[in-house]
């Protein structure tokens, strides 16, 4: 270990000095000449046709140089799934849909403006359980889609687990729910957006993901008739994150369409509220999980079933069973493992990555059951995990290697 420069040194962290000496630049400190204050209005229904919308006030107010609706803005779609608008056209699918934006030169005319569009709704029938979004005759959320289920048929299936079940002496059968969590980081979403002469954009932004951001936003601008132009993306200082800065997002696209419409930088900036009304947190996920083991209290078999809410859009969430995999078929030694995963669309609002990206949600179920299942093999909880843990050499049923492990070590440290 002393002939090496890193691993078991203590490496400063690089922004340390400048987070500590308040030198730091937060998305909140960043001002650029000309500068307009973007503001979006939400939907006040969670499924609902736009019947009308009159933005003729916010227009006349003195100091708004720009009024947008879905009507005035190109075909933008985002998103994994690609089924997310920066504006919503003729429908709202969740209350935080955002459904007409304004610029102005400083946030209170923002905020004035927004008081002075008119909304018409026609309210449609919604769904907030999954399991009923899945059901004969429920709303759909996306119509076109025809279904509320996504096409994302998450299935792993190792060894035999019918088989496994039948040798098993002891089985237990659960079902949990777990709910959404938000991220609550110090520092609220924001950017600016700015086009210079030639029209090549240039993002202000807190997001964890600049190369890929840059993507998306190329994306955008051939979609707003600006193929061929350039994008540079400058990070500020993140400010917390912990996956919710990992994907692009509405206000982002409608900072860039602001700036476009009026030919002048548009910041826009969430507060507290904002934050949490506007933005996703973990997916929430209904999880149905049998486990048996044999006398001796050896797992022979695990078997999960899940059912996801993936909410109105679809961003990262909808991908956690990916990562579920991994603890589902190797936390605990377990030879035969089956994994099911559905994601339905909802009226509620959509998921994102969250810390731990799945494995929460896994993990509980998974520590859940060993509880009940220990319990029903009449086997102290710590003595099943122990005899269950993970050893450097394993091959889980994914043929995954493991070369270190310290499960054991830690349950005996605890």
């Amino acid at each position: 270990m002393e002939d090496l420069t890193a691993v078991g040194k203590p490496i400063p962290k690089l922004d340390a000095v400048d987070k500590a000496t308040g030198r730091a630049v937060y998305i909140h400190d960043v001002k650029v000449p000309g500068m307009l204050y973007g503001k979006i209005l939400y939907s006040k229904y969670p499924h609902a046709r736009i019947v009308h919308m009159d933005t003729s006030r916010a227009r006349r107010l003195p100091g708004v140089r720009a009024v947008l609706t879905g009507e005035d803005i190109p075909p933008v779609k985002f998103g994994f799934y690609k089924d997310n608008t920066p504006l919503k056209r003729g429908k709202v699918r969740s209350y935080r849909d955002e459904v007409a934006a304004v610029a102005a030169v400083d946030p209170d005319v923002a905020q004035e403006a927004l008081d002075l569009i008119e909304v018409h709704y026609e309210a449609l029938p919604a769904v907030f359980d999954p399991e009923e979004a899945m059901g004969e005759g429920a709303p759909l959320v996306h119509e076109e889609h025809r279904t509320n289920v996504l096409r994302l048929p998450w299935k792993m299936h190792l060894g035999d687990v019918e088989e496994a079940r039948k040798q098993a002496r002891y089985v237990v059968e659960d079902r949990f729910r777990v709910t959404w969590v938000t991220h609550c980081c110090m520092a609220t979403s924001g950017c600016i957006a700015m086009f210079d002469s030639s029209m090549n954009l240039t993002m202000y932004s807190n997001t964890q993901i600049p190369s890929l951001a840059q993507k998306d936003y190329l994306e955008a601008l051939e979609a707003m008739g600006l193929r061929g132009k350039r994008v540079r993306v400058i990070k500020a200082s993140i400010g917390g994150a912990f996956g919710s800065k990992l994907d692009t997002y509405p206000y982002e696209y409608v900072a860039i369409l602001l700036a476009q419409a009026t030919r002048k930088p548009v910041r826009i900036l969430f507060d507290r509220k904002e934050e949490f009304v506007a933005t996703s947190g973990r997916q929430p996920a209904i999880i149905e999980i049998a486990q048996g083991c044999d006398p001796e209290g050896r797992l022979l078999f695990r078997d999960v079933s899940m059912i996801l809410d993936n909410g109105a859009y679809t961003s990262w969430g909808a991908t956690t069973p990916s990562v579920m995999m991994m603890p589902i078929s190797s936390l605990y030694r377990v030879p035969n493992v089956r994994y099911e995963a559905r994601c339905v669309y909802t009226n509620n609002t959509y998921s994102q990555a969250m810390r731990g990206y799945g494995n929460p949600q896994a993990t509980f179920a998974i520590e859940s059951s060993m509880d009940r299942l220990a319990e029903e093999a009449g086997i102290d909880r710590v003595d099943f995990r122990l005899r269950n843990a993970n050893e450097p050499g394993d091959v889980t049923p994914q043929e995954f290697k493991i070369t270190t492990c310290g499960l054991k070590a830690c349950i005996e440290e605890v």
